[in-house]
């Protein structure tokens, strides 16, 4: 009987189609697709935005917000996937600067989002829709939610933040402004932002200083509805003192009968001599401070042959025929933490 082997090719499964490297892998022909579809009609709405400009602002986009703007059905979504991905970007620039009068210091911080009324992004006051016109919100100016954690610990309580704010209209009719004061404050003489309804996103940078009782800043937007959404990238805050890091040195050696002895005690390194002194004893640790057969010849002077560079350094003579005696030297060190 004659064997046939057969052999038996199992067939691979297809992997799995990532839709962001297809999006990547076809961002010409996507972009064209939404540009055929959606740019003309775009151009002629109150957006004001050519068909040129929404190719460029598409070829611009991070891959998950060109496929939404794919899968939109709707001009309103296509505005709305345009602004999600203008704020997801926005370039902050920020300088480190401190005011003299109010003596207060700049930190800057990795940017997070305090407020996002759309809920598009994650956010430590989130949701909740956008402002009417003339309606008032205040904020505190800490993390929450999993957001600021870092950049606004709990216990700062900084006299200022830096913040980018973006304006983003309801609609094409809704123009308007936004002020953002410390809490409690009287709105209407200035305009942190001014956003008009034919632009999907106005983005400006303000100093807001804060309501110092309650930690909070009040945000009012006026006129046509808007959505608000704020960055916080740096805050502004008095300077704290920094207590010094100090350590005692103590280094003790035998002072026999009619001898001499030198004693020093050495800085650790990065912290610099700040006070010291010499002194003796009896064998068995009591005073012997009032014994005249002791000759201190203390000095602060620093003597590198003894390999004493930053510290205290004692030298005693024993002028006692049969008595021993103990003698220590003790060098305080200090040094700014950090440093």
């Amino acid at each position: 009987m004659i064997s046939l082997a057969v052999a038996v090719v199992a067939a691979k499964a297809e992997p799995t189609a990532n839709p962001l490297l297809a999006v990547d892998q076809n961002r010409a022909a996507v972009v064209e697709r939404i540009v055929g579809e959606w740019g003309g009609e775009l151009a002629r709405s109150s957006s004001g935005i050519s068909a040129e400009q929404l190719t460029d602002m598409l070829n611009a986009m991070r891959s998950d917000h060109l496929l939404a703007a794919s899968l939109i059905g709707s001009l309103q979504g296509l505005r709305d996937v345009l602004a999600n991905a203008l704020t997801a970007h926005a370039k902050v620039q920020t300088k480190a600067l401190g005011d003299a009068g109010d003596d207060v210091v700049y930190t800057p911080v990795t940017p997070c989002r305090l407020v996002d009324t759309r809920n598009a992004f994650a956010a430590v006051y989130q949701g909740a829709g956008a402002f009417t016109g003339g309606e008032i919100r205040n904020y505190a100016v800490q993390g929450g939610n999993g957001v600021c954690l870092s950049q606004l610990p709990g216990g700062l309580n900084p006299s200022a933040v830096q913040l980018q704010v973006f304006g983003i209209p309801v609609n094409g009719g809704a123009s308007g402004d936004v002020e953002i004061l410390p809490q409690g404050s009287t709105f209407g003489s200035t305009a942190t932002l001014v956003y008009l309804g034919n632009v999907l996103l106005t983005s400006a940078s303000t100093t807001a200083r804060i309501n110092l009782a309650n930690n909070q800043v009040g945000v009012q937007v006026r006129g046509g509805g808007a959505n608000v959404a704020i960055d916080v990238v740096g805050y502004f805050k008095a300077p704290a003192a920094t207590a010094l890091d100090c350590t005692t040195i103590q280094n003790n050696g035998t002072l026999n009968p009619l001898s001499f002895n030198t004693i020093g005690a050495d800085c650790p390194a990065g912290y610099k001599l700040t006070g010291g002194g010499c002194h003796w004893f009896n064998l068995d640790g009591s005073s012997a401070t009032g014994n005249q057969v002791i000759v201190n010849h203390d000095t602060q002077k620093r003597d590198p042959t003894l390999g004493f560079l930053n510290g205290w350094s004692c030298r005693m003579t024993n002028n006692d025929l049969t008595t021993t005696f103990t003698m220590g030297t003790r060098s305080v060190c200090c040094r700014v933490p950090g440093q």
